[in-house]
């Protein structure tokens, strides 16, 4: 399977990737980037900070978008204009997988106790929590970010660090919000046209609007700036154990599926990325037309039945 690009505002239709998406599904909801806590300062001026901050890149990337707004031809390919070197970047990845990641993975999923896997998704998804909220804040949605900010607050006390997630036990839902989301939710174009595709080191599959919202998301997670402010061993540590459980934590609950893909495709790459984009665009739909996962299969579903 090879795409062949046809124009570089190409979409993907609803019913392309179908198949892909469902397998990596897992891995898209794991890639949310993750903070620490709202340190200094109230929420308020964090949130008042975010927002002005936020609106440039979100502008900048709109703009970096627009153009596919008016040269959408409706094509199945994803933009793809750094395919030579997004491919050798994939290459190396799935060999760090293969020789480091995926084994010690293994390793976790046979030797570490499920309570013990399940705690330490909580504590990596605890750590997100700052951030999710500021996006909310952005998006305009302030009652939704309070919540986040009690499960945070709740997780982080009663739940020792984040090791139980005591807030949803006690109503207070769980979302997982971030820029590239953001951007996509205010951007005039499909969103399907997430500018050129690129394969990141170590991280995977992104584009042009989630690769502006990851750097975002990394500049005003709190973790990330308390860690860099303590600028010592210590500082450099922590973020290696963040970043060490986050990656086995999301290994482990996309190998098997990940695995399914790479089987059943007969170009990996492709596959992904068809499937990535699907994804991505299926997020950012529903939250533009505040529907759920179910409902954004049965408008694909009635689309299939009108062509």
């Amino acid at each position: 399977m090879h795409f062949k690009v046809k124009d570089s505002c190409a979409r993907v239709p609803p019913a392309a990737g179908d198949q892909a998406a469902f397998h990596v599904r897992a891995l898209r909801k794991e890639q949310g980037r993750l903070g620490l806590a709202l340190m200094g300062g109230t929420f308020k001026s964090v949130a008042t900070w975010a927002r002005g901050g936020a609106a440039v890149a979100i502008i900048a990337a709109s703009a970096l978008l627009g153009g596919c707004a008016t040269h959408d031809t409706g094509a199945t390919e994803v933009w793809d204009p750094l395919e030579t070197p997004n491919r050798f970047i994939f290459s190396v990845d799935r060999f760090v997988d293969l020789i480091a990641i995926r084994p010690a993975t293994v390793v976790y999923k046979t030797w570490v106790p499920e309570p013990a896997q399940r705690g330490l998704h909580n504590a990596v998804e605890n750590l997100g929590e700052p951030v999710t909220a500021i996006n909310e804040v952005v998006q305009g949605n302030p009652g939704r970010a309070a919540t986040t900010v009690g499960r945070f607050i709740v997780n982080s006390t009663i739940g020792v660090a984040g090791l139980f997630d005591v807030a949803s036990h006690i109503g207070l839902s769980k979302t997982k919000e971030d820029m590239g989301k953001t951007i996509g939710y205010y951007a005039g174009v499909e969103p399907e046209n997430g500018g050129f595709y690129v394969v990141l080191p170590l991280i995977g599959p992104s584009n042009a609007r989630d690769g502006v919202g990851m750097a975002i998301d990394a500049s005003i997670d709190p973790f990330n700036i308390v860690t860099f402010a303590i600028s010592n061993q210590v500082g450099w540590i922590a973020s290696a154990a963040r970043y060490g459980a986050t990656a086995i934590d999301t290994r482990s609950r996309t190998m098997f599926a990940l695995d399914d893909l790479e089987k059943n495709s007969v170009d990996y790459y492709a596959a992904l990325k068809s499937a990535y984009t699907q994804q991505r665009a299926d997020q950012i739909r529903q939250k533009r037309e505040k529907t759920t996962a179910q409902g954004e299969l049965d408008r694909r579903d009635n689309l299939a039945l009108v062509r």
